[in-house]
């Protein structure tokens, strides 16, 4: 299935130089994560269209405020985001569409672009650094038990994630889940990003 190989080559994905920016408001999107989102409205629908029928890949940035009908001009938007895949998609008559998504690869808006009905911007990709290291692994082991605990005193968190971060071998990957779980603010999820 279409869905699988692109799970599996998300490592492979090649980032383009320009790409089509679709802002989200109230929600950091971190890479690796795989969610669902509905998207509504000709510009946004527009934007998903022609990914598909490109290479899939779309960049989501949070805007620091609720859209609107015009677009967010550059200083409401956070510079950096991340890249996702569009896994599946479901278009339903009331001019919306459904998406599962995967977050491959954060990045940062270098440079605006126009020419689209939406935002497409000139992007850079942001590398992970290694992290390898004795006081890494401790800092690590601290973290995951931190967070079982938050997961155990929280009713609305599934105890599946305690274990599940127990399992993550990469430090970057650990803080994304974590983030991406955790009830902070938007700003912190950002500063994280």
């Amino acid at each position: 299935m279409i869905e699988q190989q692109l799970s599996a080559d998300l490592k492979d994905i090649k980032i383009p130089e320009t790409i089509s920016i679709l802002p989200v408001f109230n929600v950091v999107v971190f890479p690796h994560m795989t969610f669902p989102m509905e998207v509504m409205g000709d510009r946004a629908l527009s934007l998903v269209d022609e990914a598909m029928t490109g290479d899939r890949l779309i960049g989501l940035v949070t805007t620091k405020r609720q859209p609107e009908d015009e677009l967010p001009k550059p200083d409401e938007i956070y510079h950096v985001g991340t890249v996702a895949a569009i896994l599946k998609m479901a278009k339903s008559d009331e001019n919306k569409a459904q998406l599962i998504l995967q977050g491959v690869s954060r990045f940062r808006i270098t440079e605006f672009v126009d020419g689209k009905p939406y935002l497409m911007a000139r992007i850079e990709p942001l590398k992970e650094r290694e992290a390898k290291g004795i006081e890494i692994e401790a800092l690590m082991a601290n973290l995951v038990g931190l967070f079982d605990r938050i997961v155990k005193l929280s009713p609305f968190l599934p105890q599946e994630f305690g274990n599940m971060a127990k399992t993550i071998k990469n430090p970057g990957i650990l803080a994304d889940m974590i983030a991406t779980v955790i009830n902070a603010e938007v700003e912190e999820k950002q500063k994280v990003l």
